[in-house]
This record gives structure tokens, C-alpha cells and sequence, in this order.
């Protein structure tokens, strides 16, 4: 692909709402079941996008292709990513696709013992352990998706441990006393005060890998060429969490929700020779995004992502994001052959 990667998303995870209040909740299935594959692909394209995104699988719980697996969006909305994908394909470009390993709404309600206890204190809808048999189903998605639709890259996104913040604590639970034990060495406490700081970050550590590498080995079994990324919610540089693990070690590239400058620079000095560093230049509803910045990541060797969400049943970017959007698309269109 010559020059970076360009890839905007209209991210159909969320919705953004003007009444009864403004607000951004997740999306429901019906949301954009309806979307028109050509018209979305237009559009992109139109946008400068030289790879084009779809989810595979919504954070919400819900499918946009026939699925043995799972909820689907109704309608034609079951159709939407094979669709899609078919007329990426045929105009010769590259297609990434998603799913979110944190959380999925449906299972995530429906199956609360598979949930990190504490998890739901900061965010309603909790977290789902790796070491729950949530692993073993979002495999199973994974490989089914990737035998019937097999695509350039793959984004997972919210890769963590029962908090985007790094710091969570680890909680006695039925599926932490087993791999407790192992990694630890001794039992699993009664009570989560009686697991000491290291012995926590160790654990999460550990139990992460262990997931990444499951979901590495299903990818390149299911579809060997598919790239892999991962979606990790950094708040700085060298976060004990991440220093040094196989997550960051041996995806195809690394990716930063945002233009903080520290932990770019961070990610740029620790990437292998055969990984690239994606930045996110629009998205972020916390100014951790800053479209303005792209020209230093260009020429720093960066590839470029970044999202909005519309109001259903339009997919269309909300009109707030018009200023930035602009930013996006001029970049877009200068960005050539590196520098």
C-alpha cells in the first residue's frame, strides 16, 4: 500500500443524540441494520480512505453477518459486512474488520459470572474475564467470521483487565482460582486486599497474554494473512501493564487511541522493525485526539485511523465533528508517498 494507512470510520458501536438530551449510548441492532453497503463504501472512499472498516461484531452483542453465534442486526442488516467487504474487495482495496474483546453487551448481561467482579463500579456494563469461557466463545466468533469472510487486518479493540485504566486490582472469583494458583503460586485469597499490588499486576499480565495468544493463534489458523492490531486504552507512556508484553511484542502493528505526543513517541521507540504505529487523529470525545497534529505523525512514519458516530438511522458523522472531519479529509488527500 503506498504511503500510510488511511482508514475514517463512521463507528456504528455508538449513536449520538440530540433528544430527550445529547448523549452518546451504545448503538441498538436496529440502529444501521439498514445502511446501504455501496453508499457507505462511497462515502469512505470519497473521505480518502485507502482501507475500509466494518465491524464484525458490535461491542453491543450484535453481528453484522449471518452468525451461528450470536445476535445479528434484523433485516438486511445480517448482510451488511458481506456486502460491504465484496465491494471493497472489487474496487482493489484492503478491508479491516473488529471485534471487541472486553465487552459485549448481550453476554455481558446475560451471563454475569462470566463478568470481573468490581468491574461494573465504574463502567454499567462490567468487564468479561479472560479466563471465562467468554475466550472460548469470542474464538469460536472469531474463527467462524474468519472462514467465511477472511479480511486484511483485524482490529480487537478494548483489550484489558475489568477497567480501560490500567490500575484495576485483581477479585477473587470461580475462574481466578485455578490460573491464581498457577501463575501465583499459592492459593487464591478469600478477599482481594489479600492479594498484594505485584501479585495483581503479575496476574494480569499473565492471564492478558494468555488470551492475545489464543486470539493470535485463531486468527492466523482461521486466515494466515490477516494482520492483527489491538486496541489498548494507554493513559501514558511505559504502563507497567504493557512495558515488554506479548501484546506489544508480537502484534502485526500497535495502535494509540489518541495524539498524545508521550505515548506516541513511546510506542515508536518500541515497535519491532516489522511493525507500524497507528494514531488516532479524530474520535475521542476527551480532546485526547487532536486532528491537527497529523502532519508531525506522518512524517514521524505513522499510519492514520480515526472514528465518529451518527444519529440513526443515519450513519453520517453527527454534525459536531464537522471541523475536525474537515481537518481529517484535507490530510487525507495530502498525505502521498512518505516523506
Amino acid at each position: 500500500m503506498p504511503g500510510p494507512i488511511k482508514m475514517f470510520m463512521a463507528d456504528l458501536n455508538w449513536v449520538y443524540l440530540d433528544k430527550p438530551l445529547r448523549h452518546s449510548p451504545p448503538s441498538m441492532a436496529q440502529d444501521f441494520a439498514f445502511l446501504d453497503p455501496q453508499e457507505y463504501f462511497d462515502w469512505h472512499r470519497e473521505f480518502g480512505n485507502n482501507l475500509f472498516f466494518m465491524q464484525a461484531y458490535t461491542f453491543c452483542g450484535y453481528a453484522y453477518y449471518p452468525t451461528r453465534l450470536g445476535p445479528v442486526a434484523p433485516g438486511p442488516g445480517r448482510e451488511i459486512l458481506p456486502r460491504f467487504r465484496q465491494i471493497v474487495k472489487a474496487a482493489g482495496f484492503p478491508f479491516c474488520s473488529y471485534f471487541c474483546v472486553g465487552a459485549d453487551l448481550a453476554v455481558n448481561g446475560l451471563r454475569n459470572e462470566w463478568v470481573v467482579p468490581g468491574s461494573r463500579s465504574t463502567e454499567y456494563h462490567g468487564y468479561l474475564a479472560p479466563e471465562s469461557p467468554w475466550t472460548d466463545l469470542l474464538c469460536d466468533r472469531i474463527q467462524e467470521y474468519l472462514e467465511g469472510w477472511p479480511s486484511d487486518w483485524l482490529l480487537f479493540d478494548w483489550f484489558a483487565y475489568g477497567s480501560l485504566k490500567p490500575t484495576f486490582h485483581v477479585q477473587p472469583a470461580w475462574f481466578v482460582e485455578k490460573p491464581f494458583k498457577r501463575i501465583i503460586g499459592r492459593a487464591m485469597p478469600e478477599r482481594a486486599s489479600d492479594i498484594t499490588p505485584a501479585e495483581s499486576l503479575r496476574y494480569r499480565r499473565e492471564v492478558l497474554a494468555i488470551q492475545f495468544r489464543r486470539i493470535r493463534d485463531t486468527v492466523k489458523k482461521a486466515s494466515p494473512k490477516t494482520k492483527i492490531l489491538f486496541n489498548v486504552p494507554y493513559w501514558g507512556p511505559e504502563e507497567e501493564l504493557w512495558v515488554d508484553h506479548p501484546m506489544l511484542n508480537e502484534s502485526d502493528s500497535l495502535i494509540a487511541e489518541c495524539t498524545d505526543e508521550r505515548i506516541l513517541e513511546w510506542l515508536l521507540r518500541i515497535r519491532k522493525p516489522n511493525q507500524t504505529v497507528w494514531t488516532t487523529v479524530i474520535g475521542r470525545p476527551d480532546g485526547t485526539c487532536d486532528p491537527s497534529t497529523w502532519r508531525k505523525w506522518y512524517e514521524r512514519g505513522c499510519d492514520f485511523c480515526g472514528y465518529a458516530w451518527g444519529t440513526p438511522p443515519d450513519w453520517k458523522p453527527h454534525p459536531s465533528y464537522a471541523k475536525g472531519l474537515e481537518m481529517v479529509r484535507a490530510a487525507f488527500r495530502e498525505m502521498k508517498a512518505r516523506p
